[in-house]
């Protein structure tokens, strides 16, 4: 695989068999499924090598809606490797519910069932141990250890792990994308850093695209016979809306959809408890850690909404967890800044003075397989939940440009009583729970019980989602079951965009399952073996 700078390319070096435009954990995954095949691969990254405030400021937005956590960007990551580059390698399963139609959650329901062939392969190009199995009581079985005595009540819960990506090369950290596509021999895939797409050309109907504008500064043109468009949850609608040279609409937006149903997930902590409280529960709802024929892997065990309550009280998908926040002096953080060869004075201060800690903290680690013990100033009960498909909470252009003269993205993010609700709820039964079991209760925050009147504290998690969303009618969504664009016979969608509901769960698992996915459809078009 070769890295080059868009200016230093011929224009005649500007042709592929298939054309990726973003190279995050999508367009790194599509590179790296289709590296060795006989097709001539060409991934296009507006950033570098490194990140810089210039390619950044391409992802500046008009906010319109709800506030964020960020104002004036989302999810803005223009570099090689995309949002990896700064993403918590937290990686989850979609529920079987999240595929299925739901009465109580308008605008529900995938045409597809779910990605089960594609998890393991998924999980190699993530940095995780396990693609599926590996949540539920399965988990147990998974790590070798016994059942708690005591389950959860599955009218109200049922366990749920998350593991955490790890980079094959920097155990402290999870899998950065980047980094590792200049290690992939693959003497067909090319990557163009610095080469930002302004417009995709279409022929006059708009059913098929015939090239790509790219800035470089000046305009570049790009030829494929398959594009697949891999931008992320922002970009990738704005670049359809704004590709409106041909069609004034833009490509894709026969029925007005592109851009609509712009979800997220909300997050934020419920409650809290005293670190001398919580030593039983964080034994019992902490992190795990697994070895596997891919080394060792880390878990976080917390409480996923059980479907019959969900069903039954017209509840949204929610999950709980309990978040460590480590104190000030935590030692960790300075241990791993030494053995990176990045640490300081001030660190080996710390770490000396903390030298008991981190002696039981290896030996909680190396024999009882657990999560580290960190110097904490509390411990949050989180919760991240799902968000209700609206067509009014949309991503639109702004008339404001940036400096390569494409409009903004004009984001009205909408949240939702049902969100409130279910947050809510689902707090209060977390609490009851954890008394149930014998654990010190959470002191629920003011605003998390139910029935209060003050405003809900929650952020955006910088999950865009559901901008281009999969539905197999062009009336219902933008791509079809198989990620192509309804209409457009050469373009495909990948990313969190093409999501019709997103779960409680992270995106990233599902966002390369789907590209592994998409990845065999190319190569089935194109008639090359897998």
């Amino acid at each position: 695989m070769r890295i080059d700078e868009l200016s230093m390319v011929a224009d005649e070096e500007l042709t592929a068999d298939i054309c990726v435009i973003g190279s995050g954990p999508a367009g790194s995954t599509l590179a790296a499924e289709l590296a060795g095949t006989a097709l001539r691969v060409l991934v296009l990254e507006s950033g570098g090598r490194e990140a810089t405030e210039a390619a950044n400021a391409l992802d500046d937005i008009d906010n319109a809606g709800a506030p964020r956590a960020g104002t004036g960007r989302v999810a803005g990551d223009r570099i090689l490797g995309g949002n990896s580059h700064t993403w918590s390698g937290r990686c989850g399963l979609l529920d079987e519910l999240d595929f299925g139609s739901r009465p109580w959650v308008p605008g529900s329901g995938w045409p597809i069932t779910d990605l089960d062939a594609y998890l393991e392969r998924a999980a190699r190009h993530i940095g995780i141990g396990r693609g599926a199995g590996f949540t539920d009581d399965a988990f147990w079985q998974l790590a070798g250890r016994p059942q708690p005595r005591e389950s959860l009540d599955p009218s109200w819960f049922r366990p749920y792990f998350w593991q955490i990506s790890r980079d094959p090369v920097d155990p402290f950290d999870c899998k950065r994308f980047g980094k590792h596509m200049k290690d992939l021999a693959a003497p067909n895939v090319r990557i163009l850093i610095n080469a930002t797409v302004t417009h995709i050309d279409t022929d006059p109907a708009g059913t098929r695209v015939e090239a790509l504008q790219v800035a470089d500064p000046n305009p570049r043109t790009v030829r494929a016979k398959w594009f697949v468009l891999a931008a992320g949850g922002i970009t990738s609608p704005r670049l359809l809306l704004a590709s409106r040279r041909i069609r004034p609409e833009g490509v894709g937006n026969r029925h007005g959809l592109v851009g609509r149903y712009l979800m997220d997930h909300r997050c934020g902590a419920v409650g809290a408890l005293a670190p001398a409280q919580a030593a039983a529960a964080l034994d019992r709802f902490g992190k795990y850690v697994v070895k596997s024929a891919h080394g060792r892997h880390t878990f976080l065990h917390g409480l996923a909404l059980a479907p019959a309550v969900q069903r039954t009280e017209q509840l949204l998908n929610c999950a709980l967890w309990l978040q460590e926040v480590p104190a000030d002096d935590d030692p960790w953080d300075s241990v791993k800044q030494l053995m990176r060869g990045r640490g300081t004075r001030h660190d080996a201060r710390v770490a000396l003075a903390n030298s008991g800690l981190l002696l039981a903290g290896a030996r909680r680690r190396l024999i009882q397989h657990a999560g580290l013990p960190h110097k904490l100033d509390r411990i949050e009960l989180r919760c991240m939940v799902e968000q209700v498909p609206d067509p009014d909470s949309r991503i639109t252009l702004s008339d404001r440009v940036d400096r390569l003269g494409m409009p903004l993205a004009r984001i009205d993010w909408r949240v939702h009583e049902q969100e409130d609700s279910t947050v809510r709820r689902a707090a209060v039964l977390a609490v009851e729970e954890f008394a149930r079991l014998g654990y010190p209760k959470p002191a629920l925050y003011d605003w998390a019980r139910v029935g209060s009147t003050l405003p809900v504290q929650l952020t955006d998690w910088a999950h865009p989602t559901g901008t281009t969303r999969m539905a197999a009618r062009p009336q219902d969504g933008v791509v079809d079951p198989d990620c192509r664009v309804h209409g457009v016979e050469n373009l495909y969608l990948a990313g969190s965009s093409v999501f019709p509901t997103t779960g409680h769960a992270n995106p990233t698992l599902t966002i390369v399952a789907l590209a592994v996915r998409l990845a065999d459809t190319l190569r089935a078009a194109a008639g090359v073996p897998a």
